[in-house]
């Protein structure tokens, strides 16, 4: 019985050196600092990556800037206002918009940049008003 277990037990020390040596030899030939170095160009390329999606998400955001005709969202945004202000606005006919089919709103971006500007406020060119607001 004891021939059995040294037999067995010098197997399973042999099976594992030999894992061993295989471990030792894949990692001199996968050379792991060529490795290291190639995942991080990849990691750099992922950020690049985002980067861009953030870039493009960016651009979908701001491309209410070219159109004539803005939808609610694209108003709120161009004015930096919330939606329920805007619908407060809308409901009781105090900014110009559009229904053409009785549900949706729609907004002419130039009626809104007049609107925006149609009350200025007035500037004082007095002297004394100025050198107290500076101190």
């Amino acid at each position: 019985m004891k021939h059995r277990e040294i037999m067995s037990s010098n197997k399973r020390y042999s099976s594992c050196i030999k894992q061993m040596e295989d471990m030792v030899s894949v990692m001199k030939t996968e050379k792991p600092i060529e490795r290291i170095r190639t995942l991080e160009q990849k990691i750099n390329e992922v950020d690049k990556i985002i980067t861009l999606e953030n870039s493009v998400n960016q651009l979908k955001e701001e491309l209410w800037l070219t159109k004539e005709v803005l939808s609610s969202s694209e108003v709120c945004s161009f004015l930096g206002i919330s939606e329920s202000y805007l619908y407060r606005l809308t409901s009781s006919k105090q900014i110009p918009h559009y229904k053409p089919n009785g549900k949706m709103i729609f907004f002419n971006r130039k009626e809104l940049c007049e609107w925006a500007m149609r009350n200025p406020s007035k500037v004082e060119d007095n002297p004394s008003t100025i050198n107290k607001i500076a101190l």
